[in-house]
């Protein structure tokens, strides 16, 4: 997870066989890997979670766990992606878009006993540049996400470089606060971040964010 993490943690790994084998192992995988890490997680624990036959894993991801590893950056990445778009287009004021992003993942953290972090910034911390595979999806994902939030500011009046500047801003601290609160198991970071976003970030004119 990267950006809107907090509103899209709740996609969790069941055994219900409807869904397809494919989803449920990167379902399994994201929210083990949230919970203990990328070295920590074993293949056998990933079919377990996900009710799914043996040999699936490689059958989906010929590379194994690697390769599992990349199909959830990207499908994050496409979620994160597609929800700040959807975000963009929609009529909420920015101001109650970023206080709602701080609010949401203070709420996955709290709902999780803050066992969990967020998958991107999981694998960031643990896999990059040891994994090159792992590590050229998380460049490419990062650089989708910082661009579908910059688009967030333009449609909502940012000039094009006051946006980029100001969506990078966004995404560390709020990446930071997350840390932050995790470790205190308090959402008073997160949630003052939010707070600053929403009065600092969230203006056009306020060119001295």
């Amino acid at each position: 997870m990267s950006l809107v993490d907090g509103l899209l943690a709740d996609t969790e790994a069941t055994g219900n066989r409807a869904t397809p084998t494919r989803d449920r192992l990167i379902r399994a995988f994201t929210r083990l890997v949230q919970q203990r890490g990328y070295a920590a997680v074993g293949t056998a624990e990933v079919l377990k979670l996900a009710s799914a036959p043996r040999g699936s894993l490689y059958h989906h991801f010929p590379t194994g766990k690697s390769g599992l590893a990349v199909a959830a950056v990207e499908e994050m990445t496409e979620a994160v992606t597609d929800a700040l778009h959807r975000a963009a287009s929609g009529r909420r004021n920015l101001p109650g878009l970023l206080r709602g992003m701080a609010s949401a993942r203070a709420t996955w953290l709290k709902r999780t006993g803050w066992s969990e972090g967020p998958l991107l910034t999981v694998l960031s911390n643990e896999v990059v540049p040891h994994e090159s595979d792992i590590a050229e999806a998380l460049k490419v994902g990062s650089e989708a996400i910082s661009g579908a939030f910059t688009d967030l500011f333009i449609a909502r009046g940012f000039a094009p470089d006051h946006a980029r500047r100001n969506a990078h801003m966004a995404r560390s601290l709020l990446d930071g606060a997350m840390t932050l609160s995790r470790a205190a198991r308090s959402t008073d970071a997160l949630l003052e971040a939010g707070n600053f976003l929403a009065t600092r970030l969230a203006d056009p004119a306020n060119r001295g964010a």
